[in-house]
Order: structure tokens, then C-alpha cells, then sequence
């Protein structure tokens, strides 16, 4: 199970992401990004059944 403590992180920095993808224009990084954004998104997912 994923400790709180961690899960607010994983939050945070899909925080970060998420404002990294709104100001990127090179589009091969924003891609980058997007696949960042859910592959975090699904360890926070995840997280949340285990």
C-alpha cells in the first residue's frame, strides 16, 4: 500500500507535470509529458486499491 506521505508527492508532482505540459511548445516533449502524466496517474490509481 502507498503511504500517504508518498501519494501526496506522486499528487504533487503530477501538479508539476500538468503545469509543465500547459507552458511546453515542442511538441515531441509534450508527449514526453503526457506519457509522464499517466503513467503517473495510474501509480496514484494503483496506490489507491492496494
Amino acid at each position: 500500500m502507498v503511504a500517504v506521505e508518498e501519494h501526496l508527492l506522486f499528487i504533487k508532482e503530477l501538479g508539476r507535470l500538468f503545469d509543465e505540459y500547459a507552458q511546453c511548445e515542442d511538441k515531441e516533449l509534450k508527449n514526453e509529458i503526457y506519457k509522464d502524466i499517466q503513467l503517473l496517474g495510474e501509480a496514484i490509481n494503483i496506490g489507491n486499491y492496494a
